[in-house]
């Protein structure tokens, strides 16, 4: 394995730990580090470079920002969510092809709507539902901020 790649995912490894932990502290930490490191994979977006270790980097980048979406609405930070979930986005759309679904697209989709929701930015919310496949429609995480 690539010693870059290692090293990222022992710091996500720490972070994982610490927001098990609830160490927002410790948490907040690790990712401003992770996210520096992240910069250092050429087979991210915006460059998709085909490297021979693009898709474990792609998945380790993807569940870093998932991580953090999740991390933002434990803090209770809107605007971290906002920032992080528009960083994790290509990682739905762009990637797709590239890597393999994640289980915890729906909910962190499903989450993102509730908050467009919820800040009244109607027009954002019926744009987000337009992106997205009719499968995931009817996923009932998606369903949930439809029916509201």
């Amino acid at each position: 394995m690539d010693p870059k790649l290692t090293e990222v995912a022992q710091v996500f490894e720490r972070f994982k730990a610490a927001f098990i932990g609830n160490d927002f502290d410790t948490c907040t930490r690790l990712l401003s580090q992770l996210k520096v490191m992240l910069t250092e994979f050429r087979s991210l977006p915006p460059l998709f470079e085909p490297t021979p270790a693009a898709v474990q980097e792609l998945t380790l980048a993807r569940d870093t920002y998932e991580h953090a979406v999740v991390l933002s609405v434990k803090m209770e930070d809107q605007e971290a969510f906002e920032r992080d979930f528009c960083q994790l986005k290509p990682y739905y759309t762009d990637a797709r092809d590239r890597i393999l679904q994640s289980l915890q697209e729906y909910p962190i989709l499903g989450l993102n709507l509730l908050r467009l929701l919820v800040q009244n930015r109607i027009a954002e919310f019926h744009t987000e539902l337009e992106l997205l496949s009719s499968a995931a429609l009817e996923n009932p995480c998606i369903k949930h901020a439809i029916e509201l």
